[in-house]
């Protein structure tokens, strides 16, 4: 990080998030949104066919950047305007993404539960407007300070849950109890809960140790389009929850397939998009813009 952190650097520091302003270009951002459009146009028949709409909006599609090849640039110029911060754990990586219409609407929580690596800084998040998001649109909040917060009794939390039997990949009861323990620290704390309102190619980066959630959307006339990028360094191995609360289980070396993008990032290989962890097309199926 260097002995002086530049600005934004030192805010990610202090505060476990920092806010980019105009970090991705006007024109980028509308030529996403007419992509998102024409993918829309083209596969709104078959998502409906399997119910994978919400409110007639797109929600918490994985790697959608597959078959929207303008997202691939706006990873370039995110890591490009947020280099002080996103390369702090070593050269960033895209691992994967996730792209909302309807806000997320999630209670706050910490991510390292389902990206854990092993190491304390192995992951990072990215948020990407798409439009201006406010109060009333699902606006993203975050509890500044909390990434210093310390892990909770994760043996106490697992032997409730799931006592005397391992922690599966995925445990929600466990997962929103662990998140309870740490909302319960930080008010104890006295940290605040800001909400981010942005404008459409604003950018938040957040530590995977800081609390973060999505406020209700309100305005259903106005979309909440984002794009969430979850950034590691090159072949950095990446668990869940059953190696989160057993830290006796051992993480081995990974050798991942990437592709090149733009002059020096690069993305994990795949071809697989998933629709609220319901559905996967691939991006033949749906078609490549």
């Amino acid at each position: 990080m260097g002995s002086t952190p530049k600005p934004y650097a030192q805010e990610f520091i202090e505060k476990g998030y920092c806010i980019i302003p105009r970090a991705i270009d006007e024109s980028l951002i509308a030529l996403v949104n007419h992509q998102i459009n024409a993918f829309r146009k083209r596969n709104d028949g078959l998502l409906d066919t399997y119910s994978l709409l919400v409110e007639g909006m797109l929600n918490r599609v994985v790697n959608l950047h597959f078959s929207v090849t303008s997202l691939q640039q706006v990873f370039c110029q995110a890591m490009s305007a947020g280099a002080e911060v996103v390369d702090f754990y070593g050269r960033a990586t895209l691992y994967t993404s996730l792209f909302f219409e309807l806000g997320s609407q999630q209670a706050l929580h910490r991510d390292t539960p389902y990206f854990y690596s092993g190491v304390d800084e192995g992951y990072m998040g990215v948020w990407v407007a798409l439009d201006d998001v406010n109060e009333n649109n699902g606006a993203l909040i975050v509890v500044e300070g909390s990434h210093k917060l310390p892990e909770p009794d994760l043996i106490a939390l697992r032997e409730k849950f799931h006592p005397g039997e391992k922690v599966p990949p995925s445990s929600p009861a466990l997962f929103d109890a662990y998140n309870q323990v740490l909302c319960d620290a930080a008010k104890a704390c006295g940290l605040s809960t800001n909400v981010c309102n942005v404008n459409r190619g604003d950018m938040i980066l957040w530590h995977p140790s800081t609390l973060h959630g999505g406020l209700h959307h309100n305005d259903k006339s106005r979309t909440r389009r984002s794009f969430v990028m979850h950034i590691t360094p090159k072949n950095m191995p990446i668990k869940h929850m059953d190696y989160f609360f057993d830290r006796s289980k051992v993480i081995n070396p990974v050798e991942k397939t990437y592709l090149p993008i733009g002059s020096d990032r690069l993305i994990s290989a795949g071809d697989q998009i998933d629709f609220r962890h319901v559905k996967s097309f691939s991006s033949k199926e749906l078609g490549v813009l």
